[in-house]
């Protein structure tokens, strides 16, 4: 199935459940308007492969196929970011902070927030523009690159990666913060140097996908460390090897996508397959190896289902959405069994890395390939 791959709403294109697109241009970018809002509307909370899953619904959020919630990043005080689409396709964005309150962000029509940090700034695309929201300001359109089109990751220190238009390609970028003057270029391993730099850890490593030879989505990391004269090569990630889903028979693998890191090298992200459903993942860019886990509240419609892990912090909470049997979005925020991870007033109990490594690298929480598939909860 192919992919487009400027947006983390990739991949859902010949199914029901439609691709998330702009839908018209509106000139100029536009300020900061934060309005808090009623808690987000809980589905239900279940536990499931080792995590406890919140699951919810932004305000505003539509209810027909394509419509629904989406988190795209989480931050490591436990601060989600995503928008709502309503049933005429129509974004607007939010920021759920860990007692469930969610805070709207003017970012225009058809704006999409991606990433968010524990300070509150959010990076995003509006009208084909990457942007900088810092938390209490305006928004700012990131300038470099020239042809910044999409800001997908932003970490605790301010670096921001993304991608931007060159020519006849687009490769991913690197910058120091959003009034830095210069960037590292990120290339593709392989293939037409299309690349989605989606997230960077505070140890200066980026992952995230690219086109390869074969115009499928394969994930990479590059250390910014090692950048030559502004420019860094991407490193390939193996494919994973998926696993048998129950209701899939006989599915094999045609894509995946990386699109969130923490500090201990732990990434997250899914892969699509032949039956056009995806399933989350985890990474140990360490170890190489891959765990696999879905919403449990994710169900079949026409024969698709849908999870997107998007997002994990230094507390191994993971956010992302999956589809119900309508085909609408849902949102979630997960934390690992038996720890803390985000508390109310935005405070969050950082999970030793030599832990969460063992934990996801050498399954210690057991993670097996949930595949229990419940009715949403009220």
């Amino acid at each position: 199935m192919a992919t487009i791959s400027n947006s983390k709403r990739d991949a859902l294109a010949g199914i029901k459940i439609v691709t998330v697109r702009r839908k018209r241009l509106v000139a100029g970018l536009v300020t900061l308007f934060a309005a808090t809002l009623a808690p987000a509307a809980t589905i239900g909370t279940v536990t499931a492969g080792g995590y406890t899953f919140t699951n919810f619904d932004f305000p505003n959020s539509g209810n027909s196929a394509g419509a629904g919630t989406n988190i795209n990043g989480i931050a490591n005080n436990g601060d989600a970011v995503g928008f709502s689409i309503d049933n005429n396709g129509n974004f607007t964005n939010f920021v759920r902070d860990p007692n469930g309150t969610s805070t709207a962000l003017n970012t225009g029509p058809n704006g999409m927030a991606f990433g968010i940090n524990s300070a509150g700034d959010v990076v995003g695309q509006q009208n084909g523009t990457a942007f900088f929201l810092p938390d209490g300001g305006s928004l700012e359109a990131l300038t470099t690159p020239a042809g910044a089109a999409d800001g997908f990751g932003i970490n605790d220190q301010g670096n921001i990666v993304g991608q931007f238009n060159s020519g006849l390609s687009s490769p991913g970028f690197f910058l120091t913060n959003s009034a830095a003057q210069n960037f590292v270029q990120i290339n593709a391993p392989s293939g037409p140097n299309i690349v989605n730099a989606q997230g960077i850890n505070d140890n200066g490593l980026a992952i995230g996908f690219y086109v390869g030879t074969d115009g499928q989505d394969h994930g990479f990391q590059a250390n910014i460390q090692n950048a030559n004269n502004g420019v860094l090569p991407g490193t390939a990630i193996a494919d994973p090897t998926i696993p048998n889903v129950p209701g899939e028979p006989g599915a094999t693998f045609v894509f995946s996508q990386i699109l969130g890191i923490n500090d201990s090298g732990i990434a997250v992200g899914y892969y699509g397959d032949s039956t056009t459903s995806q399933h989350g993942f985890f990474y140990n860019t360490i170890t190489g190896a891959y765990m696999f886990l879905d919403d449990p509240a994710e169900q079949f419609d026409n024969g698709v289902e849908i999870t997107q892990i998007t997002g994990i912090n230094n507390s191994g909470e993971i956010a992302g959405f999956y589809s119900d049997a309508s085909g609408v979005f849902d949102g979630f925020v997960a934390c690992p069994v038996g720890m803390t991870c985000s508390n109310p007033g935005g405070s969050t109990v950082p999970e030793p890395a030599s832990r969460l490594l063992a934990s996801l690298g050498l399954g210690v929480f057991g993670f097996s390939y949930c595949r229990r598939r419940r009715k949403s909860q009220a």
